[in-house]
């Protein structure tokens, strides 16, 4: 019989797919949506301390679905999510006790996330998050709306170093996409994280040709969708290859399919949230639907079994096999006179 529990970080949750850090984990009455819809875990909002205490209030609105198609078959199918929102709207009192009962009234991994720019207020936020009860803490060190020019060398390694010198949970790092993604994953492993999570939203920036504004808020805002998951698939693989530490994927999820391909190309769990915005909190429930159903028909008993296969069967670019340059008999084809 087919089972989609699987163990991440010391626990064993029934489900691999986790609702991300965002607008889907910011208030306590969401947990027992999660939990009845099968989630596996939540990541909470991220909560800063009182120097970013602007980052508490969020402009209105927020989000602009762009190139959106509407509707396909009940459900969008494809979407950029152009938005902007920093942190966690109350208070770091508030974040801790928002903790404390979403552990109580579930049974789901409950992970806090932070942001900083000093290792002290990383600690102090990290030690309350752990004392308040989390399973485990992610530091959002990658967030694209942080402020300032922190730099993951300068700021973000001491950063680490002092929260795992200061608390016994498990700690995920949040990367950014991009080149540095692999060297910085390393780094987190040789630190002594117990997992990264693979990758944060780009910046990006959508303006209004009529008025020759920004649109929204008239800044930068984090952009993410469907079209996302490419990218993110080769950092996955990549980390998965060459660096030994547990990996949540996220970025890109729209369905079952590619909940599938994260945990084959090596991740543990899968958070997602931009189709539980667009496509509503069902979304976990059909994606869990499917991945069983899969295995099933398949006769996979447990996501072990393929975790990391499509990874692992990645060809050498020096043994892809290349078209030697002579044709061959047969009919014509086009393509060949390319």
């Amino acid at each position: 019989m087919s089972t989609l529990e699987v163990e991440f970080l010391g626990y064993r949750v029934k489900s691999p797919i986790f609702v991300a850090s965002g607008p889907a984990s910011h208030d306590v009455k969401q947990i027992p949506i999660a939990q009845e819809m099968g989630a596996g875990g939540v990541v909470l909002k991220t909560v800063v301390p009182d120097k970013f205490d602007y980052m508490r209030y969020w402009p209105r609105p927020r989000y602009k679905l762009i190139d959106w198609d509407k509707k396909m078959d009940g459900k969008s199918q494809y979407f950029t999510l152009y938005s902007y929102e920093q942190a966690y709207s109350g208070s770091v009192d508030d974040y801790f006790n928002f903790v404390k009962i979403s552990k109580s009234i579930s049974d789901m991994m409950i992970i806090g996330s932070a942001f900083a720019d000093e290792p002290a207020d990383w600690i102090y936020l990290a030690k309350g998050i752990e004392d308040a009860g989390a399973d485990a803490i992610e530091l959002d060190i990658s967030s694209p709306h942080r402020p300032g020019t922190l730099e993951f060398e300068t700021h973000f390694v001491k950063a680490i170093k002092a929260v795992l010198e200061n608390v016994k949970i498990p700690v995920l790092v949040k990367l950014a996409p991009g080149p540095d993604v692999l060297s910085q994953a390393r780094v987190c492993a040789e630190l002594g994280a117990s997992a990264v999570t693979l990758c944060n939203r780009l910046r990006g920036l959508e303006i209004d040709i009529e008025t020759g504004k920004p649109i929204l808020h008239g800044y930068y805002a984090g952009v993410g969708g469907p079209w996302a998951k490419y990218y993110v698939f080769k950092h996955v693989a990549e980390v998965y290859n060459e660096v030994n530490i547990s990996i949540s994927a996220t970025g890109g999820v729209i369905n079952w399919i590619d909940a599938m391909k994260y945990i084959m190309l090596g991740a543990k769990t899968v958070q997602i949230l931009s189709v539980i915005i667009v496509n509503g909190w069902e979304s976990i429930k059909r994606i869990n639907e499917g991945l069983l159903s899969f295995m099933e028909e398949r006769g996979i008993e447990n996501l072990e079994e393929v975790r990391g296969v499509a990874s692992r069967n990645l060809v050498e670019p020096d043994l892809i096999i290349r078209w030697s340059g002579e044709k061959k008999a047969g009919p014509r084809n086009t393509f060949d006179e390319w």
